[in-house]
């Protein structure tokens, strides 16, 4: 009798929760939607790794470049990561739950966020990607991870690490300077805020292996930069980038997939 009335009891409480906080959809808080709508999940903007650029995966107008898919920043300035790419561009309702996520204490939405890069990475992963040795996070500083509570990058590469069976290593990149915010910097101001703000502790762990760095949002590339010069300044054979939302100018997108996670 306990138990069942013990049980009788948490329906009703689950049931009062779900109707006091209903699930909402991340893009555009419509109820009774876990994840995305339809609606939003075809307003997603999924990159196509043939219209991006070969090191940065920016997305890029082919037929504008005269030297090949490789974009104008990445021609002016080598990047210290040898390639990178991007699941979707931000815009919509994706840079709406990044907000939220990010900035509004709304981690309930980072195995959501973590599916969509986890899908592009099954469904395009480039030829490199069977070359990566450990997934690294791009750090935070404590002062940020303290207001913060959590980390994105780390809640994304600890999905890739575990799905792919790949060794995680979520703490041997750091932070070491507090930088002012990056939103309203340039390119050029950007790469100078982070120089040298980012350090490795454990050199043995990196050494000659290949290492990808996971990100939340890609614009300039100064914060994978960053992480590459690190990781290359304690003996990594290679770096790449994987980052969930990339911003740019021109983004040319492959068909929306309608998705439900």
């Amino acid at each position: 009798m306990i138990r069942l009335g013990s049980g009788w009891v948490w329906e009703v409480m689950a049931g009062t929760v779900s109707l006091l906080f209903p699930q909402r959809c991340a893009g555009c808080d419509r109820i009774d939607v876990h994840g995305f709508c339809r609606t939003c999940s075809l307003l997603l903007e999924w990159l196509d790794p043939e219209s991006c650029c070969t090191r940065c995966g920016a997305p890029v107008r082919v037929e504008a470049l005269p030297y090949g898919r490789i974009c104008p920043d990445c021609r002016r300035r080598s990047p210290r990561y040898t390639k990178a790419m991007a699941a979707l561009r931000y815009s919509g309702p994706l840079a709406r739950t990044l907000v939220l996520w990010k900035y509004r204490d709304q981690r309930y939405l980072s195995p959501i966020l973590a599916e969509l890069l986890l899908r592009a990475v099954s469904t395009g992963a480039p030829e490199w990607w069977e070359t990566i040795e450990a997934i690294v996070p791009a750090p935070l500083h404590p002062r940020a991870l303290r207001a913060r509570g959590f980390s994105p990058p780390e809640e994304l590469a600890a999905t890739l690490a575990h799905s792919f069976a790949k060794p995680y290593l979520p703490r041997v990149l750091f932070k070491v300077r507090h930088t002012p915010p990056q939103a309203r910097l340039s390119s050029e101001a950007r790469m100078l805020n982070l120089t040298d703000s980012m350090k490795v502790f454990d050199s043995t762990l990196v050494e000659g292996r290949v290492i990808a760095v996971v990100d939340d949002v890609m614009t300039t590339g100064a914060t994978m930069n960053e992480c590459a010069r690190a990781l290359m300044d304690a003996g990594a054979a290679k770096v790449y980038g994987v980052v969930l939302a990339r911003q740019a100018d021109h983004t040319p997108v492959r068909r929306p997939v309608s998705i439900s996670v």
